[in-house]
């Protein structure tokens, strides 16, 4: 484990490659990549050049063209004109010879999917910065070209830039000479390989493991208060653990875990040789040494794990319909289920196989995730295959009423996978697992995708048909999901219970054990209480209670959040009060009628720990 940047051992003479990028980070305080394209041999008729609309791993039309500014092209001196065919695309005039594309990138979108640059440091995906050649030639009879057909030179910020003058750069990415920070030229043999390896930049820390003879890091950038040492053991614990349960086929030779340290954020999304992520600072601290690890500190590890498998589980195998990729519009699957959910239950999995995590808590979380599988209205209404395909608008632009209307591919499938891996396991006795079923459809449909059959056959193969049956109709229908008969025997009790989380975010978390349902999701904004979500027949939508109304007051006693809790304990289910509302710039009176709260949450516990013990293991 050390901070030092390792310069690749190939530093080959560089030729000019068909497609040569250059990425200046001076200009930091504007938050603009200055990126100047350099196309050796363009098309005679015309160049056409396009960013994507979306990339994959993330299901959403983001129109990163809209980020370009300050667009031209030159040809030997010549400024050359060009139109816009549409919103992602750019046509250049014709021109003989070599041309030279610059323009600016705005970066200030602090997430795993576009770019971001300041200050502290500077992250982005190639998809977002890096136009597409959309008519390039064919270079393989030109000996004047190299055989790499993409070449990406990082510049680092200048020393008046305000930037740290031992920023470093990380990245996947093949480098073929770079300086001891990192700093240099990257190479790619195509467009889709281009645009898979993320680029970190800033005053990084370079935590580093060798797993399976190959070399692993975990690279933070921003200010971090980590324990590196408990940090490089559990993550190299939870990639072992990863590795045995794929029988050692390894995808790549080198693995890198991006991270973007923050106050408040969180996501990932996986590429072929690494991850771009994004946590809050608080999440890097393992807390206490105590039997209980920080739940927190727990999710971060979980969210590695959820990425690294997807090295396998969508980097690899993936959707028939995303063979190949077409970034310029949406690309639908009912597959989603599988390739998420799936992930999903395995990805504490492996935080607790590994060792990191007790069993306990693996448990507790694991009805924790039930419960947001199956609360609401949503899941009763849309399946997990129709949230999958609808991925594009329901699930990525959810909007206040999605507890009301859809069902989450990620939570749902996952328990469905569970659902697959207990029967699986019940019907052998123990002898098969859901992971039989991962190895089979990698071993033959790694190279052409899957459809939803192969899925259901796979199941059915390994297991046997009614298994497969009973998958097929929690994918297609919305039928209930017997999660409590089936974890019953292995050992887990499930208690479905009426608490209901008070949840005022953010700030303030507590839990009425009894008492009331207000069936609201509140939201601190400022000093004002604002209802964030209405669950639908719950006793603020009869009461009328609307999504931004502002609560001030109950039974004409006014609401704070140090007393919020305090109000609701007062009342019992049936009781009827006054409450008072802002909608808009109206106080509003409404009477509401208080609920029961609803048994929609699953408190797992082990019962047997010997037969829990048999399924927590592969």
């Amino acid at each position: 484990m050390h901070n030092n940047i390792s310069v690749s051992p190939f530093n080959a003479e560089q030729k000019n490659a068909p497609f040569s990028y250059t990425i200046d980070t001076h200009d930091l305080q504007h938050h603009y990549f200055t990126v100047t394209l350099l196309i050796e041999n363009p098309d005679p008729n015309g160049v056409q050049l396009r960013l994507p609309a979306w990339l994959p791993g993330s299901y959403m039309i983001r129109d990163f063209a809209k980020h370009i500014v300050e667009f031209s092209a030159v040809g030997m001196g010549k400024k050359l004109n060009y139109t816009r065919p549409d919103k992602s695309t750019w046509h250049i005039e014709q021109f003989s010879g070599p041309i030279t594309i610059i323009y600016k990138v705005y970066a200030f979108d602090l997430s795993v999917r576009t770019a971001w640059l300041d200050s502290e440091f500077g992250f982005f995906n190639p998809s977002a910065v890096c136009l597409e050649v959309l008519n390039a030639p064919t270079a393989a009879n030109d000996n004047k070209i190299n055989d790499t057909r993409y070449q990406l030179q990082v510049l680092p910020p200048k020393k008046n830039a305000g930037a740290d003058n031992q920023w470093q750069l990380a990245t996947g990415m093949p480098c073929i000479d770079s300086d001891k920070r990192g700093f240099g030229t990257y190479i790619a043999n195509d467009y889709a390989e281009l645009i898979d390896y993320p680029f970190l930049i800033g005053a990084l820390t370079h935590i580093e493991f060798t797993v399976a003879n190959i070399p692993h890091s975990l690279v933070l950038a921003g200010r971090h208060f980590a324990n590196e040492t408990q940090l490089c053991k559990d993550l190299k614990a939870i990639c072992e653990a990863q590795i045995e349960f794929w029988q050692g086929n390894v995808p790549f030779d080198n693995y890198q875990f991006l991270t973007m340290v923050v106050g408040e954020g969180f996501g990932g999304l996986e590429h072929r040789n690494s991850t771009a992520l994004i946590c809050s600072r608080h999440t890097l601290e393992p807390g206490s040494a105590s039997a209980v690890v920080n739940d927190e500190y727990l999710t971060f590890l979980s969210l590695c794990s959820h990425e690294y498998f997807h090295s396998w589980n969508v980097k690899q195998l993936r959707p028939k319909a995303f063979h190949p990729y077409d970034l310029s519009q949406e690309q639908y699957t009912e597959q989603l289920w599988f390739y998420e959910g799936v992930t999903s239950y395995l990805d504490d999995y492996f935080v607790q196989k590994s060792g990191v995590m007790p069993a306990g808590q693996f448990i507790q979380r694991l009805g924790q995730s039930i419960s947001r599988a199956l609360r609401g209205k949503g899941p009763q209404r849309q399946s997990v295959l129709e949230s999958s395909s609808l991925a594009w608008t329901t699930f990525y632009q959810q909007n206040e009423n999605a507890q009301n209307a859809i069902s989450s591919y990620y939570s749902k499938g996952a328990a469905i996978a569970l659902l697959t891996d207990l029967m699986l396991r019940q019907a052998s006795n123990q002898l098969l697992s859901i992971r039989d079923v991962m190895i089979k459809l990698y071993i033959e449909h790694r190279e052409h995708g899957t459809n939803h059959i192969d899925l259901i056959a796979a199941i059915a193969n390994v297991g046997n048909p009614e298994i497969a049956k009973h998958v097929q109709q929690w994918l297609e229908t919305t039928a209930t999901l017997p999660v409590d008969i089936w974890l019953e025997q292995f050992g887990i009790e499930v208690s479905p219970n009426s608490a209901e989380a008070l949840t005022l975010q953010p700030g303030l978390s507590a839990t009425l054990a009894n008492q009331v349902s207000l069936g609201a999701v509140l939201q601190e904004k400022g000093n004002q209480i604002v209802i964030a979500r209405v669950y639908e027949d719950s006793a603020a939508a009869l009461a009328k209670v609307a999504v931004n109304d502002r609560l001030v007051a109950i039974d004409f006693l006014e609401v704070t959040r140090n007393n919020l809790q305090r109000a609701f304990n007062r009342y019992k289910p049936g009781e009827t009060v006054k409450i008072h509302v802002y909608r808009d710039d109206q106080l509003l009176e409404r009477e509401l009628t208080w609920q029961a709260p609803q048994a929609d949450c699953f408190a797992l516990s082990i019962r047997n720990k010997a037969a829990c013990e048999q399924w927590l293991r592969f």
